[in-house]
């Protein structure tokens, strides 16, 4: 196969995706629900950097015509698509009649939610008939239930966030019933996943036991070359969003334990959150006799200006309790600051050649508190993170490499699919590689 048609369906958003396309303006609205302590509709932000990393990488192949089918709120049309350096973008606009549409969804049963969502991108792929179709996780369910719909064309679903996975009962994450119940139906319905977690890997074996997996990786959204800056943080926590389930809870109360050894430690915490978290967070540390030691900074609307923020800080306290490997390890790694985290279902992969980042179990804020003065007790240790960080950063997550082999699995996989061809053993997950944690 020389030349392969894919389809992708995700979510995302970015500077150049934005400026072509036509969008509402909200800016009153924005300032009213700034005033409110609410959250501005996602047409003003940057999200899901890693989809605009894979295009940026596909854009250099002629093996492969890419369309990328997303959703895409403030569209002032129905739909809208445009090309650029070969790259087909088709975006729709979800909930048309936004209050209505969601009050008759909430009559019907979750596998008759998004109508008008799935007639769209089924109108889409009649009309461009790809080869595969990938799904970009399944845990939002007002795009992952179009692949459904899908017939005789093999769909790849590159696993996100699984919401039943077993940590979620651990954690008490709350998570919407009508969101798992669509993400089983995925599961048990489609044949072939891509993930680099056990975890994950298991709970879909449990709901699809005939399920063809792949191993692959997530790109991340290399920093630029940020500038170097003075430092006045000891330590950054980031987040697009911030929850009790990346952890800024554990963070708060990991620096307390920090203060009462070393007492002039200060945490810069960056993302978005709503006016009544925010302010549940603040009594926190204002219980906690933290007002000096904890510097909030609201979410950067362009990730480079993050990026310059995180470089403030001499290390990167990431206790996230949900993720594979989170994107913020991934960028920390890239921009050089050592790492403490969580021991999730992907970070111990990270050690397994040379330490790369301290870790110590969910949960375990005196392990995490330890693991922070060690680091700033010992300069030593930290620089020899930050290089074999670098080091593995540029084995396992070179955007190119990744894409290449995206590419290579969707052929594979539409052999499969048609001629009942062996997907190739390197391009398959392989769990005893990757053991339970």
């Amino acid at each position: 196969m020389e030349k392969i048609k894919v389809v992708w369906i995700c979510h995302f958003s970015n500077k150049e995706v934005k400026s072509n396309l036509p969008l509402f303006d909200f800016s009153l609205k924005n300032r009213i629900k700034k005033i409110l302590g609410k959250k501005n509709p996602s047409i003003h932000v940057d999200f899901a950097p890693w989809i605009s990393t894979l295009i940026k990488e596909f854009e250099r192949f002629d093996d492969v015509e890419l369309h990328v089918i997303a959703p895409h709120m403030g569209l002032k049309r129905i739909t809208f698509e445009f090309e650029i350096n070969r790259v087909h973008f088709h975006f729709f606009r979800p909930y048309v009649f936004l209050h209505v549409e969601q009050i008759i969804d909430r009559i019907f049963k979750p596998k008759k939610k998004y109508r008008l969502n799935r007639f769209l991108v089924h109108q889409y792929l009649k009309k461009y008939k790809p080869d595969i179709v990938n799904l970009f996780g399944a845990e939002n369910p007002y795009y992952s239930i179009t692949a459904l719909d899908i017939q005789e064309i093999p769909v790849y679903v590159l696993l996100q966030t699984v919401l039943s996975a077993p940590f979620n009962n651990e954690l008490n994450y709350s998570i919407d019933n009508a969101r798992l119940v669509i993400e089983n139906r995925v599961f048990s319905s489609l044949k072939y996943f891509g993930t680099t977690s056990r975890m994950y890997h298991d709970s879909v074996i449990n709901a699809n036991p005939n399920a063809e997996f792949l191993e692959f990786w997530f790109p991340t959204e290399n920093p630029p070359s940020i500038e170097e800056q003075i430092i006045e943080f000891d330590f950054v926590f980031f987040a697009s969003g911030l929850s009790q389930s990346k952890g800024v809870e554990d963070a708060i109360e990991a620096i307390a334990i920090v203060n009462k050894t070393l007492k002039n430690a200060r945490l810069n915490i960056i993302g978005y959150c709503s006016a009544e978290y925010k302010e549940f967070l603040e009594n926190k540390v204002s219980t906690l006799g933290l007002n000096w030691n904890i510097i909030f900074s609201s979410y950067f609307t362009l990730h480079a200006d993050m990026f310059r923020q995180v470089k403030k800080a001499k290390i990167a306290l990431l206790p996230h309790k949900i993720d594979v490997v989170s994107s913020t390890i991934r960028e920390a790694m890239f921009l050089g600051l050592p790492i403490v985290t969580y021991k999730t279902t992907g970070t111990p992969y990270l050690n397994s050649e040379m330490q790369t980042v301290l870790i110590s179990d969910i949960g375990d804020i005196e392990g995490l508190a330890k693991n922070m003065i060690m680091l700033l007790n010992s300069p030593e240790l930290a620089q020899n993170l930050v290089e074999n960080a670098k080091s593995i950063a540029r084995k396992l997550f070179d955007n190119t490499v990744i894409a290449k082999k995206l590419i290579e699995q969707n052929k594979a996989i539409v052999n499969h699919y048609r001629h009942n061809t062996p997907i190739p053993e390197h391009l398959l997950f392989k769990p005893e590689e990757y053991p339970n944690y």
